[in-house]
């Protein structure tokens, strides 16, 4: 009995290697099952032992649990060899390249932001990011996306527009209460769904007017804008207030006066931002989404900010899955309290907001619209209008053309703009834009 359990052991140990050998040219060794078979092995070699020992099985049986228990040795000793060999790989980053190319046709002269720049009549890239991410260890994962954007045609400037460490369990407490994720050091901030978003995931060419006035913007809405400040976020889960819903909070401390309702006003105190987010699924076909963010910071010169945001999808099932529906919108009222050159204290009450609808005709063509309005942060007499049209052609996540009309108004001109934009995006599977639905 012990002689047949022995030659068992030793040919599962040779199958074992040869199995190993096949996994490790093949870059894909299950460490984890070939470690509960080594420990199974290692039992069964201490249960031989113990039998031998019982039965008094001779010289033959002891050469044979030698040369068990050395093959056993050298099968753990490459198991431990490929393991540090492969860890440098399993941690290298996850490596994503989007480039943005667009041209605009416009009717009249345009300026940038500056008002220093000519954008009128010509194409840019307009950007390109280079999206890292990786395991740091068990406890958190590091991202960094550098964009390469363009300033208004007038050269190129590096920006980190996302980097930052997220713990997703605090190694403390070893686990996530409420399931908690933590952001640590510059990220898009929860303010609206817009703001987070990257301009290759946009739904359209242009960011709305109140998220490049309100927010921030150095060369207008057709270039990058947004708020993306340093600090720290808090993303964690609240008990359900409604049956079938999914409550989530955002919590943040972050640096002040890189608003552009700010105006600049930056101060040695923190800015803070809280953002409500209350999401329902109905049979996995129609989907809402319910939002309020805030925004406040204090000092000399004050500013506050409120949001509302909505979004519906509908993504039907598999049978009509070259179709589906989008609609929402935001709305920001704005508070900025300053003093002026005569110390006389003043107040602007700006607000503004845009809505969109887009619906899929096939399963590569999206076609919607976009109206926004927004009350000028520095003189809140005067308001812009914008109506925005265009067609989207994604023909994979890795590809995706756009054909879009603009038409903006305010009190000082009427500006019409037919818009192309391409997106080129190469490495590591990229996530899907909400607004796609295959």
């Amino acid at each position: 009995m012990v002689r047949t359990s022995l030659c068992i052991a030793v040919a599962f140990c040779g199958m074992m290697e040869s199995v190993y050998s096949q996994e490790k040219d093949a870059t894909s060794v299950p460490y984890d099952d070939l470690k509960k078979e080594i420990s199974l092995l290692r039992s069964k070699l201490d249960s031989l032992t113990s039998a031998q020992i019982v039965t008094g099985f001779g010289v033959a049986g002891e050469e044979g649990l030698e040369r068990l228990e050395k093959r056993l040795q050298e099968l753990e000793r490459k198991v431990d060899a490929v393991s540090r060999s492969t860890a440098a790989i399993v941690f290298n980053p996850r490596t994503t390249a989007f480039m943005n190319v667009a041209a605009r046709s416009d009717n009249l002269k345009v300026l940038d932001a500056t008002g220093e720049a000519k954008i009128d009549n010509r194409p840019f890239l307009r950007t390109i990011e280079l999206d890292f991410r990786a395991p740091v260890d068990p406890y958190a994962e590091a991202v960094a996306i550098i964009a390469i954007e363009d300033e208004a045609g007038t050269g190129f400037a590096i920006d980190p527009e996302e980097a930052y460490g997220l713990l997703k369990r605090l190694p403390i407490l070893e686990s996530a209460p409420l399931g908690m994720k933590v952001k640590i050091g510059k990220f898009r901030a929860p303010l609206g769904v817009n703001n987070r978003l990257h301009m290759h995931d946009l739904p359209w060419t242009t960011r709305p007017l109140v998220v490049s006035k309100f927010l921030g913007t150095e060369h207008g809405e057709f270039f990058e804008s947004g708020y993306n400040p340093v600090g720290i976020d808090f993303d964690f889960f609240l008990p359900n207030p409604i049956p079938g819903t999914t409550l989530e909070m955002n919590a943040d401390i972050v640096k002040s006066g890189e608003l552009a309702l700010s105006q600049g006003g930056e101060t040695d105190q923190p800015a803070f931002i809280g953002r409500l987010n209350l999401s329902a699924d109905w049979n996995n076909e129609h989907i809402v989404f319910l939002g309020a963010s805030g925004y406040t910071e204090g000092g000399p010169s004050s500013t506050s900010l409120f949001g509302l945001d909505l979004t519906y999808k509908w993504a039907p099932s598999e049978r009509r899955a070259a179709r589906s529906f989008v609609a929402g919108g935001e709305i920001f009222f704005g508070r900025h309290t300053f003093e002026d050159t005569s110390f006389a204290q003043i107040t602007r009450k700006p607000y503004g907001g845009f809505g969109y609808l887009q619906y899929q005709l096939s399963y590569w063509l999206y076609v919607g619209g976009r109206y926004d309005w927004v009350q000028e942060p520095a003189d809140e007499t005067i308001t812009s209008r914008s109506w925005s049209f265009y067609a989207s052609y994604y023909t994979t996540e890795f590809l995706r053309f756009r054909l879009g009309f603009e038409r903006q108004q305010n009190d000082i001109q009427n500006l019409n703009s037919v818009l192309l934009e391409v997106n080129f995006v190469f490495g590591s599977h990229p996530t899907e834009p909400y607004w796609v639905n295959r």
